[in-house]
């Protein structure tokens, strides 16, 4: 019974943890009204944020646009109040409503500071805590219309630093609590423009696109609608003149160190130094690809022969209790091959049962050793029903017929597959799963994720380090490096460094090898966001063990551990979310319920479950939940328990000091230990373990 209700709560990770992610930022500036003697002001509601960045050379200009609303009866005075990014180095500061510049001034932290507090003691409100020490942009803003907009525009400069070779970009974002309603509209776009070649460009924040203009220029987008976002916006790029460039990042806590490794080919035109490649199309066309999923699947391969590049070998499989060949032998794309290829194509008829085994062994028998990448593209939506149909017999055999070491991307169509069978084809080969439900478009999913793959610059990619010990590393197989794309690795070390880096790949018959030395250990806390990045990736492979291989002792503990520590909603974790999240669960995923508890490897339910765990093992951001008993606050987490947002780390029964909110002794504190502010920014009842001791706030009313 207990293992039932463990599985049930995965859907709290499903629902919760996966398609509820946050990843969203706040308002920036906030306006503080200035109600008259016994008036209540409601705060005012952000109605859209626009923020544009132009980076050249380190140089930041940000240019921000946003509006408004009073939803009050009548005009009202406020001042507008920008925490400035911690350190900028201010070169311009220019603030207009519609087409009035108004005067303002930067205050420095200590005056700052004052503000802040006396905003804190007024209202009765910890958010603006996290901002003390940092300087502040101050303006007075007037009239604001009764049930009116103010639209303001802000321009500010900066020099960025650099550290470790990357340079970071923050706005600051997290105000959320001071707009009245969720924003409609938050965008954020950044244009980095640098004389040196542009590497790698990350996000530890938000999930972004990323689109490189050359080898010089990079556009970044982050845009998300109706949200209440709760924290600051970072971007950190590398600059390197290497064909690869390497960036290491590491963070060091009481549980030992976290690393993470950028790697990232420089730009590349569209057919220069590409490698040559091998690739096979198996076509499942049983009887259940009838209709519309037959129809999808010939222009998802007509796409991909018309993207092979003219030096590409290539052939088609068409399977069903059978399998047909387009050519017994790869064949090269040139336009002649191409024109039969699409020809055979158009001939693909659904019909008979689903020969896996043999479709996969013929497609394994053309891939040669040599040279070039292999790839097989294995399309299916069923179950092995013809031949050889046991799922062992099916892995031993393509293990054993694999021999040139062929990289399998699998892709699932509907909800009839087996999700066992076609993840452990792919992880045991190199490759990966893509799941596309029944209503999705085929076409597009297969398409998409070909042109991430068909530009294959460097393969058989390997790391080495040296220095320092190594351990739990994800992804566990290293992807080969495609033009455009950029590879993120995390881990754990032991060791003081320093840190020299071989990163090495195939171009052909040659080794490459590309070193990262002398990487000094310890930063200035910028990367704290480390260890819980990599956890969430080490949650989904644990998470995938435990679906495919069955539960132990030693897996459940160690999910149930990193889950608590780190807020991430897993199958072991059960008081992350309330009563009424748990409703929510259940009405959600009841297939995914079934599918757990009884260990079912097909249907809708573990279709869901495969497709959640692979998002966790891609991500390139903590995980994070949008739940009542959850808040987050860089790297760490706070629950909700009998009234106090408890940090996750306070061991119950060690000592406390007792502070007052909004006392003398509260401000005393944060003004003893600056960093403490933005974690007590949660609430005003906090427990917090900081700099060695434990901290208990309590409430004025309590």
């Amino acid at each position: 019974m207990r293992k039932c209700q463990n599985w049930r709560l995965l859907f709290g990770w499903l629902v919760l943890g996966l398609s509820g992610l946050v990843s969203a930022a706040a308002a920036d500036g906030i306006i503080i009204p200035h109600p008259r003697p016994g008036e209540n002001i409601p705060p005012l509601w952000v109605k859209y944020h626009h923020v544009t960045v132009e980076i050249r050379d380190q140089v930041a200009k940000t240019s921000i646009d946003e509006v408004f609303v009073n939803t009050y009866d009548r005009d009202i005075e406020g001042t507008f109040i920008f925490p400035l990014p911690e350190g900028a180095a201010i070169s311009e500061f220019a603030m207009y409503i519609g087409d009035q510049k108004v005067k303002g001034e930067v205050l420095d932290s200590r005056e700052a500071r004052t503000i802040y507090e006396d905003i804190v003691r007024r209202l009765r409100d910890p958010a603006l805590l996290e901002y003390i020490g940092r300087n502040t942009f101050r303006a007075r803003v007037f009239p604001i219309p009764a049930r009116g907009e103010k639209r303001v525009q802000l321009t500010y400069s900066e020099v960025l630093k650099g550290e470790k070779g990357l340079v970071r970009y923050l706005y600051p974002l997290n105000t959320e609590r001071f707009s009245l309603r969720p924003l409609e509209d938050v965008a954020v776009s950044v244009r980095v423009e640098s004389k040196v070649p542009i590497a790698s460009v990350y996000s530890p924040s938000h999930r972004v696109s990323v689109r490189k203009e050359g080898p010089n220029t990079a556009i970044l987008g982050y845009e998300e609608k109706n949200v209440k976002p709760d924290k600051d916006f970072i971007v950190y790029y590398a600059v390197s003149s290497d064909d690869v460039g390497l960036s290491f990042l590491d963070h060091a806590d009481l549980q030992g160190g976290y690393f993470m490794l950028l790697a990232a080919p420089r730009y590349v035109e569209a057919r220069e130094r590409i490698l040559n490649k091998n690739i096979v199309l198996v076509l499942d066309s049983s009887g259940s690809m009838s209709g519309k999923k037959i129809q999808q699947a010939r222009e998802a391969a007509r796409f991909i022969i018309n993207h092979l590049d003219e030096r590409d070998h290539f052939s088609v499989i068409d399977f069903d209790d059978g399998v047909s060949l387009f050519s017994a032998e790869l064949a090269a794309a040139n336009a002649a091959s191409r024109e039969k290829a699409l020809e055979f194509i158009g001939g693909v008829e659904d019909s008979g049962g689903t020969n896996i085994n043999e479709a996969l062994l013929k497609a394994l028998g053309m891939m040669p050793r040599g040279d070039r990448p292999n790839y097989i593209l294995f399309l299916t939506d069923g179950l092995p029903t013809v031949g050889i149909t046991d799922v062992p017999d099916i892995l031993k055999n393509v293990d054993q017929a694999n021999a040139a070491g062929s990289r399998l991307v699998v892709f699932g169509v509907g909800d009839d597959v087996n999700t066992e069978l076609l993840d452990k084809l792919s992880a045991a080969n190199r490759g990966t799963s893509v799941y596309v439900g029944e209503n999705e478009d085929l076409e597009v999913a297969i398409s998409g994720y070909y042109e991430k793959i068909s530009s294959p610059l460097l393969s058989d990619v390997s790391l080495k380090f040296q220095g320092i010990e190594v351990f739990q590393l994800y992804p566990t197989a290293l992807p080969d490096l495609f033009r455009g794309s950029q590879l993120v690795v995390l881990g754990r070390y032991r060791g003081s460094g320093p840190v020299s880096i071989k990163f090495a790949g195939k171009v052909g018959k040659d080794l490459k090898t590309f070193t990262l030395d002398g990487q000094k250990l310890g930063s200035d806390g910028s990367y704290s966001f480390l260890p819980r990045l990599w956890a969430t990736r080490r949650v989904g492979y644990l998470l995938e063990e435990i679906r495919l291989h069955g539960e132990s002792q030693e897996l459940a503990d160690e999910v149930r551990s990193l889950g608590l520590k780190y807020g991430i909603i897993t199958p072991y974790t059960s008081f992350l979310v309330t009563e009424k999240e748990r409703e929510v669960i259940a009405a959600a995923a009841p297939a995914a319920q079934e599918a757990l508890t009884a260990r079912k490897t097909t249907g809708a339910g573990a279709v869901k479950l495969a497709r959640a765990t692979q998002q966790f093992k891609d991500k390139d951001q903590a995980s994070e939940v949008i739940s009542e008993k959850i808040r987050y606050k860089e790297d760490k987490v706070f629950y909700f328990r009998d009234g106090f947002w408890v940090d996750s780390l306070f061991q119950e029964g060690s000592d406390v000091e007792e502070v007052r909110f909004n006392s003398d002794a509260y401000f005393e504190l944060t003004s003893r230990l600056p960093g403490i502010g933005k974690y007590l920014s949660v609430g005003q009842n906090v427990i917090i373990s900081f700099a060695g001791k434990n901290y208990k706030i309590i409430s004025e009313s309590e």
